[in-house]
């Protein structure tokens, strides 16, 4: 189905003509990060949530990444539901110091002030963290450098038998779920290319009229040796289903 581009399905980045207004409000809040608004687990998206507990059930990872920590709330989702270790990085330091004093008593959840591409080389060389069964939740794509397909080529490349989960993503054959574009780029696999590597491409299994929250886009990108387990699931499908069927969120 071709996906007729609207404000309620996309957003962007500022126009260039703005850039003199948006420079100054952005270092004002990012220097005070309560001034931008709490936002809920997963962009409060029920069906979204569900199909992270379906991923957690059937990967078992050994721990779990997130880039983007903004103020924390996916990210004490991520540790609650999943009991693992979580990794969640942030490069804005408000937000850091913020995600550091609120996890500063949980010992799973390490907040980690850098580039996402960096950290996840650094994860890479780091001896300590699982080379495999590693669930990646990536969402820090809300700036001019846009580190996706960086990120996603350091994973496939370096972590086996691993899940990659990307917020704000296009879904191609339904435009109801929202997206981002930069400039002209859109999160699409298009986009992605050759990161994607040997990794397999499943979408979510409900149609966004029956999601519930800021109804944004994702996609999974699955290891070859977790594609079948993956097409086994009710909460995903591949781009080679019809219509989406929604069996995990109509129950």
């Amino acid at each position: 189905m071709a996906i007729h581009q609207s404000e309620q399905t996309t957003r962007t980045t500022t126009v260039p003509l703005l850039g003199f207004i948006r420079k100054p409000i952005t270092g004002i809040r990012r220097m005070h990060p309560w001034l931008y608004p709490a936002w809920p687990a997963l962009n409060g998206q029920r069906f979204r949530q569900e199909m992270f507990r379906s991923l957690l059930r059937e990967l078992q990872p050994q721990a779990v990444f997130e880039s983007g920590t903004y103020r924390g709330a996916t990210t004490q989702f991520l540790w609650h539901v999943s009991g693992r270790p979580v990794y969640t990085v942030e490069k804005e330091p408000a937000f850091a110091r913020l995600a550091a004093r609120r996890f500063r008593n949980v010992s799973d959840i390490r907040v980690i002030k850098s580039d996402s591409r960096k950290a996840l080389q650094g994860l890479r060389e780091d001896s300590s963290f699982p080379k495999s069964r590693v669930l990646f939740y990536l969402d820090a794509h809300w700036e001019d450098d846009l580190p996706l397909r960086e990120e996603v080529a350091v994973i496939t490349d370096s972590w086996t038998d691993s899940l990659i989960l990307i917020d704000d993503f296009k879904v191609p054959d339904d435009p109801g779920y929202g997206f981002d574009t930069y400039a002209e780029t859109q999160l699409s696999v298009e986009y992605l290319g050759h990161a994607v590597g040997e990794y397999k491409v499943f979408w979510p299994n409900c149609p966004s009229g029956e999601e519930t929250g800021a109804r944004r886009g994702c996609v999974l990108l699955a290891a070859p040796t977790l594609a079948d387990r993956m097409a086994a699931l009710d909460a995903v499908r591949s781009m080679d289903d019809s219509v989406p069927l929604c069996r995990a969120c109509s129950r």
